[in-house]
């Protein structure tokens, strides 16, 4: 058994004994595999630890950068307060569309509020219309604008709010001298951006599993 398989079946005895996803979330999952939706969504440990921090924290306002097909959506939506509101940003139709009809079979349709376009220009807009500020903010995009991601979130913050962004590990890429994408270096700003703030605490979680070697930061604004 090669590292990556132990990995994969550890995930799934983790998640039979413990996770039990609701069934609505593989029926989810399989209405974006048929749709040919790349399978990059959180794992189902991940999501459910972001369910848990949401319901720690009494979200009631939340963010989610990176619909895709509304996995990490129906993790977030399910735990937030009564009378409580999603925002999610998507610049892709198509996945905005499969994330919507997912979204509606789970019954968290009406929590939900999908946004179509460009992740920073839609982030401006709720800066500027004063939907802030936001008790919970999940970022897991496209890499190369982590930063500039994270500045606005933090003007759309409050003392207490909870943000979490995926793929900061980026498979140990980060720290190869080589490695110099697009995708490596928007993760290496966000980590330069993170050390010259004195407004936050924050740490990184490096994981494994079905998503092979990976990791996300956990920030509170202070």
């Amino acid at each position: 058994m090669d590292i990556q398989d132990r990995w994969e079946k550890v995930d799934q005895y983790i998640s039979e004994k413990i996770l039990k996803d609701p069934e609505y979330m593989d029926r989810s999952r399989q209405r974006s595999l048929e749709a040919g939706i790349p399978q990059i969504n959180v794992s189902s440990a991940e999501g459910k630890l972001i369910h848990i921090m949401a319901g720690m924290t009494g979200a009631k306002k939340a963010l989610e950068i990176g619909v895709l097909w509304g996995c990490g959506s129906m993790y977030i939506a399910s735990a937030l307060k009564e009378g409580g509101q999603l925002i999610g940003l998507e610049r892709d139709r198509k996945n905005a569309a499969i994330a919507l009809k997912n979204l509606q079979d789970a019954g968290l349709d009406s929590l939900v509020e999908i946004r179509i376009g460009d992740a920073r220009d839609s982030l401006k807009k709720i800066r500027e219309n004063g939907e802030g500020p936001f008790d919970l903010i999940f970022i897991d995009a496209d890499k190369k604008p982590y930063a500039e991601y994270f500045s606005i979130c933090m003007e759309i913050s409050h003392p207490g709010t909870i943000i979490i962004v995926d793929n900061m590990v980026w498979n140990g890429k980060i720290v190869e001298k080589g490695a110099e994408d697009e995708d490596t270096n928007g993760i290496r700003s966000l980590y330069d951006h993170i050390s010259e703030r004195q407004d936050i605490e924050a740490t990184v979680i490096q994981t494994v599993g079905s998503k092979g070697y990976d990791g996300f930061a956990v920030i509170r604004v202070k």
